[in-house]
């Protein structure tokens, strides 16, 4: 059973969820997600890093992080996730409280006794209010929470580490060189791991394969050139697509829309990986 509560607006994107389903799932979107976790059994991953959810926590997932969720069970499991644009903040904004999505601290457990769960849901309240204040309103209650957000964060609670730190070296080689050319044989020789343990232990800890991990990354970075203002094609090279009909194609195919498309302005996020699963 899944029960979806949704709310969409010009630049937010706001649901809870109430399920019994097993599944895994891995994605990547261009805005920034505050993900509050409820109740239930499963595991979340960001770029390698594995963190086991508990009741009442808190995780922070940065714009264009590859990320994923492993549900192994049929016990219910609940949560609250907003997405939003940077350009919901003003500069002053973005520059203090999106700099808890810079820090290797994105998760926090056993939020219990804080005013977390009352914040999301003031959120989720903004459902019910006429569209001419919706907006405003969301706005607003989102800085509270981020507010909220940052002064837990200054006091510098314990994060996750990585389960293999041959794999956060990779990452930061992927993402220092996203719009480069880059092979499973250069990768195998760069960090000295045959190409099959490499692709082993690289879809064990980020939840899919290389050559999707990189695909996903383009394509959402390529979607936050294409609002700031270059055309498709433009950001198709930019971001290191060198064929405008493949990345026209894949483009389709993630985000369910072209790439000229005015959703584009909107918040949509991709509902997981949607490439050939036998890719390497």
């Amino acid at each position: 059973m899944i029960k979806d509560d949704i709310l969409k607006t010009e630049s937010i994107y706001v649901w809870s969820t109430a399920s019994d389903e097993v599944y895994q799932k891995t994605h990547c979107h261009a805005e920034y997600e505050l993900y509050y976790f409820i109740q239930g059994n499963i595991e979340r991953h960001i770029e390698g890093r594995w963190y086991i959810m508990t009741p009442e926590s808190l995780m922070l997932i940065p714009a264009n992080h590859v990320h994923g969720v492993s549900i192994k069970t049929t016990a219910m499991h609940k949560r609250i996730s907003i997405h939003f644009p940077p350009e919901l903040l003003d500069e002053a904004e973005r520059a203090l409280l999106l700099e808890v999505f810079h820090s290797p601290q994105l998760y926090y457990s056993d939020l219990s006794a804080t005013r977390m769960d009352f914040l999301f849901q003031s959120v989720m309240d903004c459902k019910n209010m006429d569209k001419g204040l919706q907006n405003a309103a969301l706005k607003h209650r989102i800085i509270s929470l981020l507010t909220y957000i940052f002064q837990i964060y200054s006091k510098n609670l314990p994060h996750a580490s990585p389960r293999d730190e041959r794999i956060q070296g990779v990452l930061r080689y992927l993402n220092n060189n996203l719009c480069k050319p880059v092979s499973l044989d250069q990768l195998s020789r760069e960090f000295y791991i045959s190409k099959n343990h490499l692709n082993l232990i690289f879809r064990r800890e980020t939840g899919t394969t290389i050559n999707q991990y990189i695909r996903m990354k383009r394509l959402t970075q390529a979607r936050q050139e294409i609002r700031n203002g270059y055309t498709a094609e433009e950001a198709a090279y930019k971001v290191g697509f060198n064929d405008y009909s493949n990345f026209y194609r894949a483009y389709k195919t993630f985000f369910g829309l072209m790439p000229s498309d005015k959703a584009n302005e909107w918040p949509q996020i991709p509902q997981g990986v949607l490439f050939d699963n036998n890719e390497e």
